[in-house]
C-alpha cells in the first residue's frame, strides 16, 4: 500500500512514486527519535515498515509506535518540508483525509487485581484504545499465565468482543496454582508486544461452598455438590450458583445449619403440621425461614415473622390490632345465648338427639384441612360452633403467638362451665330462679356442655403435651414444644400449659372411663361406695337416659373412638390417614350398631346417628380415594 503524507493523507492511495513509499503494520511516529539516512542533495530519507495495514476510523492524524516497525534504508521515503512536524502534531483533518490506528492497548476500567475461586466466573471491565487513547471496537484475546503452566480459561472466553466503551468481560480461570494471571491484548498491529500486553492478577480463594453443599475434590477448580450428610433426606439439585438446595415433594423435613464452637452441622426434623411450604421447592439454608409457610419463622417454623400475629383457626400469621379484643364482647354474648338455647330448646344429652351430631362435628373438625378446606361456608362455620370455635380467621391482639392460641382453647369452655355452674347454684338457692327453669334439667345441660367441650379439651391436651426432639451435630438433643419449636419443653414458658393439660387429662380420662363402665360400676358398690352418691348418680343418669339398659356404654365408646381419631390426626397431619381412620371408625360403629339391635330408646335418635355415621363413611373413603393416588405419586 502506498501512502502520501504531505499536505493530505489518503487511505488506500495507489500512486506509484519511486521516492514516496511507506509499508507499515504500525503507526507513523516522530521519525527524528530514530536513526535515518538523510540525503541533502535529494532531500529525502529511507525507512521501511512491513505490511502496511493502516485503517481510517477517526478525525486525527495519529502518530504511531515506531518501535514496533522495521526501518530499512533500501526503500526511499520523501521528506517534504514540514511533513514530519505535520504528522507529529496530529493536526485536525477531515474524516476522509485521516489516517488512524487499529487498537493497540487494553485499558482496565476497574481494579486489575481479582480475588476469586478456581473455576468461578468473575467479570473485568475493559476497553481497547488506539494510539491517542480513543476507545474502539476490538477483539480481545486472553489466556492464562501461571507458574506451573497448568491453567486455562472456560471455552469461548479466549476471544471476546468489546465496544467503544468500558465493557464487562466474563472470565473463568482453571488452574492448579494458588495464583495466576490473565493476559489480555487487543487484536491489532501491536497484539501482545510491549505495553499492549495487559496482565490481570488473580488470587484464588479457598474453596468454600454454600450451606448444604460440599466441595468436590479437584486441583484446578472449586466445584460444589450436595452435602453427603443431606443425601439420606433426598436433597437434590444443589445449585452452587444460586446457593440453593431442592427439597423434594415427598420430603416433609425442616433443616437448619448450626455453626458454633461445639456444634457444626445440620439439625433435621419432620416439619410440624402445615408450617412448611409445599414441596418441591428450592431454598437457601443460609436462611432457614425460606422453608416456612404462612409468614412463619424460627425453629420448626414455630413462630410468626417479626411484627405479625398468629391467626385463630389457621396457621397463618398476619398484621393484627389490639382492637380485635372487642371480639370478646360478641364472644361473651354467644356463650350466654348457647346456654340459653340448650336450656330453652332442651337440646341436652338426656334427650339423646345430640350425641351423633357432636361426634359427627368433632370428626369433621379434626379433618377440616382436607374435608372442609373452605372457611366461608355455612357447614364449616356450624361445625366450628359445635366444637366451640369461632369459625372465622381472627387474632385477638397484636403479638398473639402459639402459646396464647393454645390457652385460648380453654377460655370459652371455662366460661360456659362458669355460666352453667352459676345457673345450678342460683336454681338451688333461689326458688324463683328454679321456677324460671321450669322442668329444664341444668345438670343435663351441664353434661351437654362437657360433651361439647370434650373435643376442644382433647385438642388442648394433645397440643400442650406434644413435643419434638432435635438432634444436634455433637450428639446432644433438645426437646421442644412441637407447636412452637422456639419454646423449650417443660420450662418456664411451657409449664402452665403442661400442668393444665395434665389436670384435664386425668379428669377427662376418669370421666371417659366412668361413662364407658358406668353401667357396671354399681355392681361393685361394696368397693366403690361413691357410686351410690346421689349427685354422681344424677350426673351419670343424664348421659345414660337415652340408651337402653344394656347399651349405656355407648357415649363412652364414642369418646374412645374420638380419642383414637384425634391421636391419629395429631401424629399424621396433612395426610389422608386421619380421613381414612375416621372412615374405618365410622364403619366399625355402624357394624356394632347393627350387631346390637336398638341402642337408643328412641328409634329416631338411633337412625339420625346412623345417618351421621354413613355420611362420615362416604366422606372419608371418597376423600381418601381421591388423595391416595396423589400420595403414591409423590412417593
Amino acid at each position: 500500500m502506498i501512502l502520501r503524507v504531505h499536505g493530505t493523507c489518503r487511505k488506500g492511495a495507489t500512486e506509484t512514486d519511486d521516492i514516496q513509499t511507506i509499508f507499515a503494520d504500525c503507526f507513523i511516529q516522530t521519525i527524528k527519535l530514530y536513526t535515518y539516512e538523510f540525503y541533502n542533495s535529494r532531500n529525502y530519507f529511507n525507512t521501511f515498515m512491513t505490511t502496511n495495514m493502516a485503517t481510517q476510523s477517526g478525525a486525527d492524524i495519529y502518530g504511531g509506535l515506531l518501535d514496533r516497525c522495521t526501518v530499512n534504508k533500501n526503500v526511499e521515503y520523501n521528506n517534504y518540508t514540514n511533513a514530519l512536524d505535520y504528522i507529529n502534531n496530529t493536526i485536525k483533518s477531515s474524516t476522509e483525509l485521516s489516517i488512524s490506528s487499529k487498537p493497540v492497548q487494553v485499558i482496565v476500567c476497574s481494579d486489575d487485581y481479582i480475588s476469586a475461586k478456581k473455576g468461578h466466573t468473575f467479570k473485568i471491565s475493559v476497553m481497547a484504545v488506539d494510539q491517542v487513547g480513543n476507545a474502539m471496537n476490538a477483539t480481545i484475546h486472553s489466556y492464562v499465565v501461571s507458574k506451573s503452566g497448568v491453567g486455562r480459561l472456560k471455552e469461548g472466553q479466549a476471544e471476546q468482543e468489546v465496544g467503544n466503551q468500558c465493557t464487562k468481560l466474563e472470565y473463568t480461570v482453571f488452574s492448579q496454582d494458588s495464583s495466576a494471571q490473565v493476559e489480555l491484548y487487543a487484536e491489532g498491529p501491536c497484539n501482545n508486544l510491549g505495553i499492549s500486553r495487559k496482565l490481570i492478577n488473580i488470587s484464588f480463594q479457598l474453596c468454600t461452598c454454600p450451606i448444604g453443599l460440599k466441595p468436590i475434590q479437584s486441583d484446578i477448580e472449586c466445584k460444589c455438590d450436595c452435602d453427603p450428610n443431606l443425601l439420606p433426606y433426598q436433597i437434590t439439585n444443589c445449585s452452587e450458583e444460586n446457593e440453593t438446595i431442592k427439597l423434594e415433594s415427598n420430603n416433609n423435613i425442616w433443616i437448619e445449619f448450626i455453626n458454633t464452637t461445639n456444634k457444626t452441622g445440620y439439625v433435621v426434623s419432620n416439619c410440624t403440621f402445615d408450617y412448611c411450604v409445599e414441596r418441591p421447592i428450592n431454598i437457601s439454608l443460609s436462611n432457614s425461614d425460606e422453608q416456612c409457610a404462612h409468614n412463619r419463622s424460627g425453629v420448626l417454623c414455630g413462630e410468626c415473622e417479626p411484627g405479625l400475629s398468629l391467626v385463630l383457626a389457621t396457621s397463618n400469621c398476619k398484621e393484627c390490632s389490639n382492637l380485635y379484643l372487642l371480639l370478646l364482647i360478641p364472644f361473651t354474648l354467644a356463650g350466654i345465648l348457647l346456654v340459653a338455647l340448650i336450656l330453652v330448646l332442651n337440646i341436652t344429652i338426656a334427650t339423646g338427639n345430640i350425641h351423633g351430631l357432636i361426634f359427627y362435628a368433632n370428626i369433621l373438625a379434626a379433618n377440616r384441612a382436607i374435608v372442609l378446606p373452605n372457611l366461608n361456608n355455612f357447614l364449616t362455620v356450624f361445625v366450628s360452633w359445635v366444637n366451640l370455635d369461632l369459625g372465622i380467621e381472627t387474632c385477638f391482639y397484636n403479638g398473639m403467638n402459639s402459646q396464647a392460641k393454645v390457652l385460648f382453647q380453654l377460655v370459652f369452655p371455662v366460661y360456659l362451665f362458669f355460666l352453667m355452674f352459676l345457673i345450678i347454684i342460683l336454681s338451688k338457692y333461689f326458688d324463683s330462679f328454679a321456677k324460671l327453669l321450669s322442668n329444664r334439667n341444668p345438670v343435663a345441660a351441664l353434661g351437654t356442655l362437657v360433651l361439647l367441650s370434650y373435643s376442644k379439651l382433647l385438642r388442648f391436651i394433645i397440643a400442650a403435651l406434644q413435643y419434638g426432639v432435635l438432634d444436634y451435630p455433637d450428639g446432644s438433643t433438645n426437646t421442644v414444644w412441637l407447636y412452637d419449636g422456639n419454646v423449650q419443653y417443660v420450662t418456664t414458658k411451657h409449664i402452665p400449659r403442661f400442668v393444665a393439660a395434665a389436670i384435664i387429662l386425668i379428669a377427662g380420662g376418669l370421666f371417659t372411663v366412668l361413662l364407658f363402665f358406668g353401667q357396671w360400676l354399681p355392681h361393685c358398690s361394696k368397693v366403690m361406695k361413691w357410686t351410690k352418691n346421689t349427685k354422681y348418680i344424677g350426673f351419670m343418669d343424664a348421659y345414660h337416659a337415652p340408651f337402653t339398659p344394656k347399651h349405656r356404654y355407648w357415649v363412652g365408646l364414642l369418646l374412645f373412638a374420638l380419642i383414637i381419631h384425634t391421636i391419629v390426626s395429631a401424629t399424621a397431619p396433612n395426610t389422608f390417614l386421619p380421613v381414612l381412620s375416621s372412615g374405618v371408625l365410622s364403619v366399625g360403629l355402624i357394624v356394632w350398631k347393627l350387631l346390637n339391635n336398638r341402642l337408643y330408646n328412641s328409634t329416631l335418635c338411633g337412625s339420625l346417628e346412623t345417618l351421621y355415621l354413613l355420611n362420615l363413611t362416604i366422606l372419608a373413603f371418597g376423600t381418601s380415594l381421591s388423595k391416595i393416588p396423589g400420595e403414591i405419586s409423590q412417593h
